[in-house]
């Protein structure tokens, strides 16, 4: 008895002691899922990592001949301290010609590491370490060169080889960290933004104040250069692909975030498990740019106290954490107030919300004449716009707020862009260009050459005097060559070095700020250019009212397409319509799987079947079967012009920006363009402009080379008939002297 009794015992105190040891170890472990979550809540370093390809350079990058350079411009925070900054550059090198090669690497104009290789081939991998300091620019310039010597030291030759190269991988990529904290104001935000920008929205199902909100922040963003890849919020249902997502062990036994560790594809089973992932940050819910409205911070609201009573659960002291994320004044959380641009944060990373009232005024702001003015962390904005020219000619210094000088050694490229009616005004079109630039004198006695092209068409081209003043290059702009959006491109081209084997030295050229493109009315609204012209003020864009309950759908291609026809996200109007109801639109407009009243359609889809006609009727394109396409239509008859986006079969999924050319009727799909033609049968060549004769003239003309030469037919003919008239009158005198001699 006694011994059974000591038994009982002794196996009591095991369990007991057994117990204290498991609830110490739940307690521990509790402990440390409060630590999880502030770690995760709690404003930790944010890791980027950028590749070249990702900033829109998808080929290789190849310098080659005797001397290349190549600068590229890798995007940061401003003024931001970097954590932890790495570059590797993925890369590779031949030498079929030999002779000898070397390459640099710099950073911000410091040479950070030089090869000299002497094998036939080989890798030309580098990983480089950054220094950390903050950038004021926004930017850590990154700088390549290559030279190649092949001919030999005792001889001056003519080096072309074209057998030693070096090639940089677009898969080099640059990776930094940063602590969200020191991000205090809206310009380091956008600095910072990624070539992919995430646009977040609340749900598919949009109310029409932010549906607005999206297409035009979407619109701005890519004609900043970005990609925009709009996302909503997800929902019980969604499936996420949680492949590559940590998840802190802590963190394993709560049912939210043990669900999503499965890996592979997940079903959300509740909006706890959209917390979990809000708060593990996950690519899903990873946004750039937000429209911070009421909906957003509800559905946010709702997730995080769903995943925060699981936590609860598990440790008190979590709750804590989630508390302090939920009440920060800067947390997407809380709705952005009417008519302002905001830094908030989600999960840590930060964010710029807009309101819904405040994206039209937004666009402006984030158009580059204004970007840098956000020097605060939050901003209402009432008007954001350009001042109205009102007159006949742009300059071009007001395009581009960039300093015109290059350093010229053999060859270097200005550039600008313009877009049609936004950059030029209503309904206006160039009509020719002065580009007035100045270039040094360099060392050899070959006069440098300034070419002129608009959109890759070389428009004229002028032999430099080269004295260091100005000099003036006229060229008219011929429709064919226009564009909704339009590149200028000056190129100085000048002989590098002469005899006795000079080393060749840049010297400077310029581009000046007083060249000007000169204006005329936009011609007659029958294609594409001249119906840009006109949607670039004040028009309307048109969408089913079933495209808001799809937004993640429909938006991309909303923003895709009016970016290309060159709509103002600013000024213009958004208008749902019924379906299969015929609109009237009473401003120039861009209408979307909408029927137009009065229009001269000469494009009809129906499913996958598309017919075109001439403008006698007669079909010349009859296809069915066609699907994952679109097609667009320059749209006359209407009481206003406009462009028609016509859905065929489950039409493309347009993310990217494309061009709108010549012609009146294209088929788009989701590489862009596809075939574009001009359906009366007759390119327009010219667009009826008196060209360059359209600038004023003045007495600085005659002294202009291209002045003579492009008048000389009717210079010659105007002095052979003065030379004529003078003639007969000396023989009217001469006959008079002679009569009056006689008498």
């Amino acid at each position: 008895m006694i011994d059974s009794a000591r038994r009982r015992l002794l196996l009591s105190s095991a369990l007991i002691g057994g117990l204290l040891v498991v609830q110490g170890g739940q307690a521990a472990y509790a402990g440390e899922i409060g630590d999880a979550v502030k770690s995760l809540a709690g404003g930790s370093i944010v890791r980027e990592k950028v590749s070249l390809k990702e900033l829109g350079l998808t080929q290789p990058i190849t310098l080659n001949s005797s001397d290349a350079r190549r600068e590229i411009y890798l995007p940061v925070p401003a003024n931001v301290k970097l954590i932890d900054p790495s570059l590797v550059v993925d890369g590779h090198y031949i030498r079929a010609d030999g002779g000898r090669t070397t390459y640099t690497m710099a950073l911000d104009g410091n040479v950070v590491a030089a090869r000299s290789p002497d094998d036939a081939e080989g890798e030309a991998d580098v990983s480089i370490g950054v220094d950390g300091a903050p950038r004021p620019s926004g930017f850590v310039r990154l700088g390549l060169a290559w030279a190649s010597v092949t001919g030999r030291d005792d001889l001056c030759n003519e080096d072309r080889s074209i057998g030693n190269l070096l090639q940089i991988s677009p898969n080099s990529y640059f990776e930094y960290g940063y602590d969200p904290s020191g991000v205090t104001d809206i310009a380091s935000v956008w600095s910072a933004l990624p070539r992919k920008v995430t646009l977040l929205v609340a749900s598919d199902a949009l109310e029409g104040g932010s549906y607005d909100a999206a297409w035009r922040l979407g619109v701005a963003l890519q004609r900043a250069g970005k990609d925009v890849q709009v996302i909503a919020l997800p929902k019980p249902g969604s499936e996420i692909d949680t492949t590559g997502l940590k998840i802190p062990p802590a963190l394993m036994n709560v049912p939210a975030f043990a669900a999503l560790a499965k890996g592979g594809k997940v079903a959300l089973a509740n909006e706890a498990e959209v917390g979990a992932l809000l708060l593990l940050g996950a690519p899903q819910v990873r946004a750039d740019v937000a429209v911070s409205d009421p909906a957003l911070a509800a559905r946010l609201k709702t997730a995080f106290d769903a995943v925060g009573a699981e936590l609860a659960q598990a440790d008190p002291a979590a709750t804590a954490a989630l508390d302090a994320l939920a009440t920060r004044k800067d947390s997407l959380l809380n709705a952005a107030e009417a008519k302002t641009v905001d830094v908030r944060t989600l999960a840590g990373r930060p964010v710029i919300a807009v309101s819904p009232d405040a994206a039209a005024a937004a666009t402006g702001l984030f158009d580059g004449l204004w970007r840098k003015t956000a020097l605060v962390r939050g901003m209402v904005l009432n008007t954001v716009g350009k001042p109205n020219a009102g007159s006949n000619s742009v300059a071009l210094g007001s395009l581009d707020q960039s300093a015109g000088n290059l350093d010229v050694v053999a060859r270097g490229d200005w550039t600008t862009t313009f877009d049609l009616g936004s950059s030029l005004g209503e309904g206006k079109v160039p009509s020719s260009m002065t580009i007035n630039v100045a270039a040094a004198p360099g060392a050899t006695e070959t006069s440098p050459v300034a070419s002129v092209y608009l959109n890759d068409y070389l428009l004229g081209a002028k032999r430099l005097t080269a004295d260091g003043k100005a000099e003036s290059i006229s060229v008219d702009v011929p429709s064919y060559a226009l564009l909704p959006r339009n590149t200028v491109r000056v190129q100085f081209q000048r002989q590098p070095a002469g005899g006795n084997c000079e080393v060749p030295q840049a010297f400077p050229a310029a581009v000046l700020p007083n060249s000007r493109i000169w204006l005329e009315a936009a011609p007659a609204a029958q294609n594409f250019s001249g119906i840009v012209a006109r949607l670039a003020d004040d028009s309307e864009v048109i969408v089913p009212q079933g495209w808001r309950n799809s937004a993640t759908e429909t938006l991309p291609t909303l923003i895709s397409v009016a970016d290309a026809a060159g709509i103002s996200p600013s000024k213009a109007v958004l208008s749902l319509g019924e379906n299969n109801a015929a609109i009237a639109p009473k401003k120039p407009f861009l209408a979307f799987d909408v029927p137009v009243a009065g229009a001269a359609d000469t494009v009809k889809v129906a499913g996958q079947h598309v017919s075109i006609a001439d403008k006698d009727g007669k079909v010349f394109y009859d296809v069915a079967g066609l699907d994952h396409v679109a097609v667009l239509q320059a749209v006359t008859g209407a009481t206003e012009p406009g462009i028609s986006y016509r859905t065929v079969g489950e039409g493309p999924r347009l993310d990217k920006s494309f061009q709108l050319g010549q012609g009146d009727v294209a088929v788009v799909g989701e590489a862009g363009i596809l075939a574009a033609v001009n359906s009366n049968g007759t390119p327009a060549y010219e667009n009826g402009a008196k060209g360059a004769n359209n600038a004023p003239f003045t007495l600085s003309k005659l002294l202009e080379g291209s002045f003579w030469e492009r008048h000389f037919s009717w210079v010659a003919t105007a002095v052979l008939g003065l030379a004529f008239l003078l003639l007969l009158l000396l023989a009217r005198r001469a006959r008079k002297r002679r009569g009056g001699d006689q008498a």
